[in-house]
């Protein structure tokens, strides 16, 4: 992790906001974004009343989508990769390709325990 770096923001979708915060979504999965490990700014787009949320990108690691697994994921046992790919393709990145190479990128924030991250 880079020291002294300014902070990298990490746009969500708003209906991410409550699982961000709360801690129940550790992880992200994202096609050409350069995300690395560090402090983050956390943004909720279009969100009405979320302000931007300090965190952390803990790890960032990359897979090839045909080989991203749900334990790679983050995923629960058993979810079906190929409509997980499709809904990436529906929901964020329509023009996302058989062969992408993915992010998986873990998160934290300092809203649930962990007091070493800055509050907003």
């Amino acid at each position: 992790m880079t020291t002294g770096a300014p902070a990298q923001t990490v746009h969500f979708d708003q209906k991410h906001y409550t699982a961000v915060v709360s801690g129940t979504k550790g992880s992200t999965v994202r096609w050409r974004e350069d995300i690395h490990e560090g402090l983050a700014i956390f943004i909720f787009d279009n969100h009405p009343t979320a302000r931007p949320l300090a965190g952390l990108v803990t790890a960032v690691e990359t897979y090839d989508l045909a080989h991203l697994s749900p334990l790679a994921a983050r995923q629960p046992p058993g979810t079906d990769m190929t409509n997980f790919a499709k809904q990436l393709r529906v929901n964020y990145y329509p023009e996302m390709p058989e062969d992408a190479v993915l992010q998986v990128v873990v998160i934290a924030t300092g809203h649930h325990g962990d007091s070493s991250l800055p509050t907003t």
